[in-house]
């Protein structure tokens, strides 16, 4: 295993453009150093030294360093509520305390703790690519496969919504986890992706399966009662 210590995020995105399929960017390291972890048979572009790690008001928006661990936005009051209760799903203190935001996004899973709560927040991420800095709406990012080197998420300072999660236990992976702000529903669902839109009926656009957190019919009810229970 290799280890490149870039000094810029953009010569990290060239790092990682020149070894697409040999390297992963390098952080909290919650998901690079575990068994079967995305690091695994990989090098390592360790992002530590690039800062990313502050939490700021610029004008109207909240600008969220990628590098803040899921514990600094648990104890950050700059943070909206709902965003805040998303990054507590992490039921270990360990691990929130390790994790980052960037890391929990750029990972795109399914089970993520955050991707609900900031689409339905509207969130922008402030991304390196190999062509400069550029700003990608968090929905197509989670989406998409783009390796962009996601530098600070954005959000308006004083946002307002909800999120709840629904899983086996608090330690377990999230079956459906549900969020709303303002006029945007969103759905985090195991084994089927991330949804959004500007109706709670996106439940129905999901194609739901059977897996260890549970069956296709549970996350299907789950999806589809979450926003009414909310209203």
């Amino acid at each position: 295993m290799n280890i490149y210590h870039p000094q810029t995020p953009l010569e990290a995105v060239m790092l990682r453009k020149e070894n697409a399929d040999t390297a992963v960017y390098f952080a909290g390291g919650t998901d690079n150093l575990r068994l079967g972890g995305a690091a695994e048979g990989k090098d390592l572009i360790d992002i530590n030294s690039l800062g990313m790690d502050k939490i700021e008001i610029r004008g109207d928006k909240l600008y969220i360093g990628s590098r803040c661990t899921l514990q600094d936005l648990v104890e950050c009051d700059l943070i909206p509520d709902f965003i805040r209760e998303a990054a507590g799903f992490c039921a270990s203190l360990a691990r929130r305390n390790a994790a980052t935001i960037g890391g929990n996004l750029g990972l795109r899973r399914d089970d993520s703790y955050l991707a609900a709560a900031l689409t339905a927040a509207d969130a922008v991420l402030d991304c390196m690519t190999p062509h400069g800095e550029n700003k990608k709406e968090i929905g197509t990012y989670l989406q998409s496969k783009c390796k962009a080197l996601i530098m600070a998420v954005i959000i308006d300072k004083n946002r307002t919504g909800w999120v709840k999660r629904f899983g086996n236990t608090a330690a377990s992976h999230a079956a459906v986890i549900a969020a709303q702000s303002s006029d945007i529903y969103a759905l985090s669902i195991h084994g089927s992706g991330i949804v959004y839109g500007n109706s709670p009926d996106i439940a129905d656009s999901v194609t739901y399966c059977d897996d260890i957190t549970g069956g296709a019919a549970y996350k299907k009810y789950l999806a589809e009662i979450a926003f009414t229970l909310r209203r």
